[in-house]
């Protein structure tokens, strides 16, 4: 079920992100918010995360022996599609790889070492990647209709 849920969101955020136009990709809707071009890399990334999040017991977004966790930024829509493709076969094969038993195994999100959040892998996973996607998808949504750009329609 989570490679069938995963793979319908990836397929809905790939619809949205390739209308976006390369030349739309600097524009912010407002001061003190992020870029398209960082919201739809962020996009391409998220499913990176399934990996770390069923095979690793935590991870630290700013370690104190480390640089702190960034987005690559993509310079065009062809390259965040490719590294969602990407990404999306890696968690897929992922999840086949995992035990669903373990999902109920704690994982924590640290920042510093310090403990920010712990709980199952499951919840951890729809949290972070599930609704995360979504989350951000509306944020791309918002800016392209903003700019007037036509979007497919997401839920019917």
């Amino acid at each position: 079920l989570m490679k069938q849920s995963l793979t319908h969101e990836i397929a809905l955020t790939r619809s949205v992100i390739q209308e976006i136009p390369d030349a739309q990709l600097d524009h912010v809707a407002s001061e003190g918010m992020r870029s398209l071009k960082w919201n739809i890399s962020h996009l391409a990334d998220i499913p990176s995360w399934v990996n770390m999040i069923l095979n690793e017991s935590s991870f630290d977004v700013a370690p104190v022996d480390g640089p702190p966790h960034s987005t690559h930024e993509v310079a065009s829509v062809a390259e965040a599609l490719k590294i969602l493709d990407d990404n999306l076969a890696s968690a897929l094969e992922a999840i086949e790889q995992s035990d669903p038993e373990t999902y109920e195994v704690d994982w924590s999100l640290k920042a510093g070492g310090q403990i920010l959040l712990t709980h199952p892998r499951f919840m951890i996973y729809q949290m972070y990647v599930a609704n995360h996607i979504a989350h951000h998808r509306a944020h791309v949504l918002v800016y392209a209709r903003l700019l007037g750009i036509t979007m497919p329609s997401i839920y019917g």
